[in-house]
């Protein structure tokens, strides 16, 4: 049996007439009808770019300014912070820290060592 969940779904009166004119033909319940719509639109190849956009917008890009900021008033009161504590506080994934790692051990004169972030 695969693993599900449940939810509660509200649907305007118009689209659960559409549900019930495919009751017996999409699924024998209102819940396995809109099951089958559900799982036809996901696994439809035509919607993989309108869910890849969507995902996308999802993945908002940090704000640099406001990260920069953060940095410069972290370490007024630190010397050192442990790398996870880092990216926690600046909201950030590693990769994005990577990236910019060079550029701000030059601006921030911040070291990498080992799982700490220190201010030189």
């Amino acid at each position: 049996m695969t693993d599900t969940e449940r939810t509660t779904v509200t649907l305007s009166k118009i689209y659960m007439d559409m549900i019930n004119e495919l009751l017996g033909v999409f699924g024998r319940t209102q819940a396995a009808v809109i099951t089958n719509i559900v799982h036809h639109f996901f696994n439809n190849s035509d919607n993989f770019a309108l869910l890849r956009e969507l995902k996308s917008r999802k993945k908002s890009k940090p704000d640099k300014i406001l990260i920069e900021n953060k940095i410069v008033d972290l370490f007024k009161g630190a010397k050192s912070i442990k790398l996870n504590d880092f990216l926690d506080y600046l909201k950030i994934d590693k990769t994005y820290f990577f990236d910019k790692l060079k550029e701000w051990k030059e601006k921030f004169n911040l070291e990498l060592d080992y799982d700490k972030i220190k201010s030189i």
